[in-house]
């Protein structure tokens, strides 16, 4: 041990002290006590009570030296004994670990003669991650897809979804979605079967109308909230209405292409004011098919740095004002509460998913398809009332997911649709080069764009057929539509927009 020999060679002193110690000490009680016992002339007398004494003495001062020895002695003792206790404890710790492993690794071999189909249960039960072998899955071909009906809206591709770093963490992950197949989607469908409800012709089946996308910065927010708006657009009846709010000034790369955005933090107050102005448009749009939204267009509104512009309420200081944060606030619910039964979609942006920075209510966040990209999703696990609902077994399985695919390092998110259950769903890889649109530059001679341009096309058009005082042909309207908003209909949208006109038996 490390003070064993220190420790060897005080002692050989210590015991040399203690031996001079008590031979001085008996002699010295030996030649004081004599003359009591013994019948000794006075000179013998003499001669003895003097050789005690100096016995006496030496043995007090051999004391005072030995006495500081001793106590070396005794640390050193008490130091290899706690060197010897610790080395004991290693020893057993190590033993431990070990017969741990190897107890580990027999439960491994044991599991990897059972049945196949057993396998991934007790992997997740005696975490045997990596010791036990699972079958390759066979090589899924998805069937092609069909084409995007609305030339105006950029073609997707996103058949290839995203590769797991470790493939024995996507051979685990695999097989916990054998046994939660609704809660794990390892599919590039999932998005869009969201996309699809939201969009559904028929309104009494709609769902995830609006959409709140939480995550990091540069979690792939905007990429995302660009696909979706490019997925639920392709199916408008006619071209959809896109407005946004990007208060980082342009810095964001959007894959939608906008009828109308608003830059700045500068521009939070003339937003609001447009984009209210634009959902009284919608209205009466719905007004004239008689309120079944029939050939109306979607309407897009989307607004980042949800978080960072609201501020709990008190804005961003220099920036945003309290008051135009609670503007802010009472807008985004309006959208939520009151906008689904218009064909509307709030689509908002931020980092962080809590009501009280967000300013959604709770009522409100009921009513959003909320996604949590990557490890933004921990939170909500870990606080599952205000967002998730469902059994203990099931969250802590979300739970394992979520931490194996942040240790994969891959993109995922935590998807919670206003129905259904909420599920783990890997982010498929997008052609953002043959999505991304171009913007149109906004018309500057009408002086500021921010709130004075209001254009509503459907009475544009409405106008131009009086002025042009007949029927006009499939191939007119649908030029004269382009010219006017930039984006080309399909021949359903041409098709609807007669009907709506007051045309309804058009020939193509």
């Amino acid at each position: 041990m490390s003070f064993e020999l220190e420790r060897l060679t005080a002692s050989s002193v210590i015991y040399a002290e203690r031996t001079i110690l008590c031979s001085l000490g008996a002699s010295a009680v030996l030649c004081l006590s004599a003359p009591f016992f013994l019948n000794t002339d006075r000179v013998t007398t003499g001669i003895l009570l003097g050789a005690g004494t100096l016995s006496a003495g030496l043995f007090g001062v051999s004391a005072q030296i030995s006495e500081s020895k001793e106590k070396v002695y005794k640390s050193l003792l008490e130091a290899d004994l706690k060197a010897l206790k610790q080395h004991l404890q290693g020893q057993a710790a190590y033993n431990y670990v070990t017969t741990a492993i190897t107890a580990k690794r027999r439960v491994a071999q044991y599991v990897n003669r059972l049945p196949v189909a057993e396998r991934p249960r007790w992997i997740a039960e005696y975490q045997l991650q990596g010791l036990v072998t699972l079958p390759s899955p066979p090589a899924q071909q998805l069937p092609p897809r069909p084409g995007i009906p609305n030339p105006d809206i950029a073609s997707i591709d996103e058949d290839i979804v995203q590769q797991v770093v470790n493939p024995g963490a996507l051979q685990v992950l695999r097989a916990i979605a054998q046994q939660y197949p609704e809660y794990i989607r390892l599919d590039a469908a999932w998005l869009d079967q969201l996309c699809d409800v939201a969009v559904n012709h028929d309104m009494t089946k709609r769902a995830n109308h609006h959409f709140y996308i939480s995550g990091g910065t540069q979690s792939g927010k905007s990429t995302l909230a660009g696909v979706i708006v490019n997925k639920i657009a392709a199916k408008s009846q006619s071209p959809a209405v896109v407005l946004g709010c990007d208060p980082k000034d342009e810095v964001t790369r959007w894959l939608c292409q906008f009828t109308k955005k608003f830059d700045g933090m500068a521009k939070l107050s003339n937003w609001i004011t447009f984009a209210t102005q634009q959902i009284d448009e919608q209205k009466k749009r719905v007004a004239v098919v008689g309120g079944s939204c029939v050939g109306v267009p979607e309407l897009f509104l989307l607004q980042d740095e949800v978080d960072s512009v609201y501020g709990g309420g008190k804005g961003l200081p220099g920036m945003v004002t309290p008051d135009t944060a609670k503007d802010l606030q009472g807008f985004w619910n309006y959208i939520i509460k009151f906008t689904a039964g218009l064909k509307g979609h709030g689509i908002f942006m931020g980092q962080s998913p809590l009501s009280g920075e967000t300013g959604f209510s709770r009522p409100s966040l009921k009513n959003v398809c909320f996604l949590a990209l990557g490890q933004t999703s921990a939170y909500i696990l870990e606080h599952p009332q205000d967002f998730v609902n469902v059994k203990k077994d099931v969250l802590e399985m979300l739970r394992q997911a979520c931490e194996l695919l942040d240790k994969a390092g891959v993109r995922y998110a935590l998807v919670i649709p206003t129905r259904g259950n909420p599920f783990i769903a890997l982010i498929p890889e997008f052609d953002i080069q043959g999505m991304e649109q171009k913007q149109h530059p906004l018309d500057e001679s009408s002086g500021d764009n921010s709130i004075g341009v209001d254009i509503d096309w459907y009475e544009e058009i409405k106008l131009w057929v009086q002025q042009l005082g007949r029927k006009p042909s499939y191939q007119e309207i649908k030029l004269k539509w382009q010219e006017l908003t930039g984006q080309e209909l399909n021949s359903k949208g041409v098709t609807l927009l007669l009907e709506n006109l007051g045309f309804p038996d058009s020939d193509n």
